[in-house]
């Protein structure tokens, strides 16, 4: 399904606040990104956090595709 990039920002922020959902993001640039379930968002930016701790400051308008995968 097609959405306009506004109505896809808004559903993104709507799952990301559910722990309980495991979501991979697809950049403009082609990668992807595995987000840790403490991740959070703040002023146009998807706060994510590696495997080693790292914080990692995803610009929400650089993300093309979003699954999401409910364990």
């Amino acid at each position: 399904m097609k959405v306009s990039n506004k109505e896809f920002e808004k559903q993104l922020l709507k799952y990301l606040q559910f722990k309980g959902i495991d979501i991979s993001i697809q950049l403009a640039d082609g990668k992807i990104i595995h987000l840790n379930k403490n991740r959070s968002f703040d002023k146009g930016y998807i706060i994510n956090y590696t495997k080693k701790g790292v914080e990692e400051k995803i610009p929400i308008k650089s993300v093309t595709k979003a699954e999401f995968y409910i364990a």
